[in-house]
């Protein structure tokens, strides 16, 4: 059976703070002393005793501060660890520049292999377009040459083709008066003093005037 008695929780609270308080001004190097806590408590010795108990029972263990100076070996083994992780920080550090520089120099050459590749097909289409251009302008020539030389052979063509058209004519009137004289030449044999030999004559001169007419034509146009 618990013969403790029941200590309300503002009187516990109060002894607490005041136990607290006594133990943080000595630096935590002793305890608060019951007659001080019950007096700054104004709790009687029973009350004091018992609560302060308790306040022992949940104090945190307090550990004794150290003094001095780092201990040699301490201070070897912590200069060491620090050398150690200096080192592996800076061959990290180089081996990621190394990384960087090399992945920065094959970006470069693949930017100037790119640049030389589009220079090289800039220029080439550059000469095709130049060539391109020559031609047109040779063949633009041409046609301009061949279109003057048309027009200029246009009126021969036509004064030609007025020539064989008239050729023509005249050997359709000599084919016509042939016709006829040969026509007279069997009924009136006597009368007639053009004889057949001379109209004959006649129509080939005129034959040979349209023919004449045509070879100049043909010899025109393939002299132009």
């Amino acid at each position: 059976m618990d013969n403790r008695m029941q200590v309300p929780t503002e009187i516990r609270d109060r002894i607490f703070s005041i136990a607290n308080l006594l133990y943080e001004q000595s630096g935590r190097s002793e305890m608060p002393a019951l007659d001080k806590v019950r007096e700054l408590a104004g709790i009687d010795m029973v009350t004091a005793s018992q609560v302060l108990k308790e306040w022992r029972k949940v104090l945190p263990a307090s550990a004794t501060q150290l003094s001095g100076n780092t201990p040699e070996e301490l201070s070897k083994t912590y200069n060491e660890m620090l050398s150690s992780v200096w080192e592996c920080a800076k061959k990290i550090a180089n081996q990621n520049l190394y990384a960087a520089q090399k992945s920065w120099e094959q970006e470069r050459d693949e930017l100037e292999r790119l640049r030389l590749e589009l220079s090289m097909a800039y220029d080439r289409q550059t000469q095709e377009l130049i060539a391109t251009q020559k031609q047109l302008s040779h063949q633009l020539s041409i046609n301009t040459t061949n279109e003057n030389k048309l027009n200029q052979m246009l009126p021969k063509l036509h004064e030609f083709g007025t020539k064989a058209v008239s050729a023509q004519e005249k050997v359709t009137v000599l084919e016509e008066t042939v016709q006829q004289l040969e026509h007279r030449l069997r009924t009136e044999p006597q009368e007639s003093a053009f004889t057949p030999p001379q109209a004959a004559d006649l129509a080939n001169g005129a034959e040979a005037e349209q023919a004449d007419a045509a070879d100049r034509v043909s010899k025109f146009v393939k002299m132009s």
